[in-house]
């Protein structure tokens, strides 16, 4: 766990208060809205002024709300769990940057990581005014192009529009050959468990995406791929070697047995229990390239991020 200097202070989550709050009581609505902790907690958490109204200690459990206004809890004891916060600055330019995110740090917030996420991160060391133009996973490290101002709703035309091509590289279980095409329809799997998990279903979306063999790994692991999704559905490249029978390695969602990789680490488990699940400390796929038409803004044509040592493994 890497955060920031000045990142040690205490969490403050904060959340408009919605119509229908009105009327309720703050312990009410709190142990009703946010039931990760009981209800004797949260009062527990109010009388000792941990939670405020519109910038104001209340100390009421029974206080009624309003049906407006902003609600924040002071939650001094959090702590978030350990990842990987290693990235590092590629490219800077006035409306664009580009960095090398590291396998295992979100891009976004999720529900329990925050400030070791890159966007806190790079917000934090750059400004707010940066955002993200295209989605990656949180276990595939590589490029993550940013920008702001005008460039970013111009860039993300260029990645809606599908004229950027992406280039990622894969190391999978098992020995495809040469090149080959996996274009099958994507949409949600139906696991109950997983909800985001994505499977191969007809009335998903259309889904196109071609591989290259480079090689075995040097270290008998498996076989390098080059990777290069037509679209952008979510978990495309991982759902779709799960499909042909070439999982990628370490993969916690797409690893031919339900995910159970995934499960562990959401229920807790210790990074060294959940890689032996899956027979690896990271997943093997890196986000290597961005190539753009020529002339985009002040882009340059190709975008890259080097894997460390894979030409050697190749």
């Amino acid at each position: 766990m890497a955060l920031l200097p000045g990142d040690h202070a205490p969490y403050v989550f904060e959340s408009p208060l919605p119509a229908s709050a009105a009327g309720s009581t703050l312990l009410d609505y709190l142990s009703g809205r946010f039931a990760y902790q009981s209800r004797e907690t949260w009062r527990m958490r109010i009388l000792e002024g941990d939670v405020r109204l519109d910038g104001i200690a209340n100390r009421v459990p029974d206080s009624v709300l309003p049906g407006r206004g902003s609600l924040a809890y002071v939650h001094g004891t959090f702590e978030e769990p350990q990842v990987p916060t290693d990235w590092s600055y590629l490219h800077c330019a006035e409306d664009w940057l580009t960095v090398s995110k590291p396998a295992g740090m979100p891009v976004h917030s999720t529900t329990r990581i925050f400030r070791q996420s890159l966007v806190w991160q790079v917000r934090r060391l750059s400004g707010s005014e940066w955002s993200p133009v295209h989605r990656l996973d949180r276990d595939t490290s590589g490029l993550v192009l940013f920008a702001r101002g005008d460039a970013l709703a111009a860039l993300a035309r260029h990645f809606s529009e599908r004229r950027v091509e992406k280039r990622y590289l894969a190391l999978v279980r098992g020995r495809p050959e040469g090149a080959f095409t996996v274009e099958m329809p994507l949409g949600p799997a139906g696991d109950p468990r997983i909800p985001m998990r994505q499977g191969v279903r007809s009335d998903g979306k259309e889904c196109r995406t071609e591989f290259r063999v480079m090689g075995p790994d040097s270290s008998g692991r498996g076989t390098w791929l080059e990777v290069f999704p037509r679209q952008g559905r979510l978990h495309q490249i991982r759902a779709h070697l799960e499909h042909a029978g070439f999982p990628i390695l370490g993969d916690l969602l797409y690893d031919g047995r339900g995910g159970e990789g995934f499960l562990a680490r959401a229920a807790g488990a210790p990074a060294e229990q959940v890689a032996d699940l899956v027979g690896a400390s990271r997943m093997w796929l890196h986000a290597a390239s961005l190539r753009f038409p020529s002339g985009t803004r002040n882009l340059p044509d190709l975008l890259e991020c080097s894997l460390p040592g894979v030409s050697e493994l190749v």
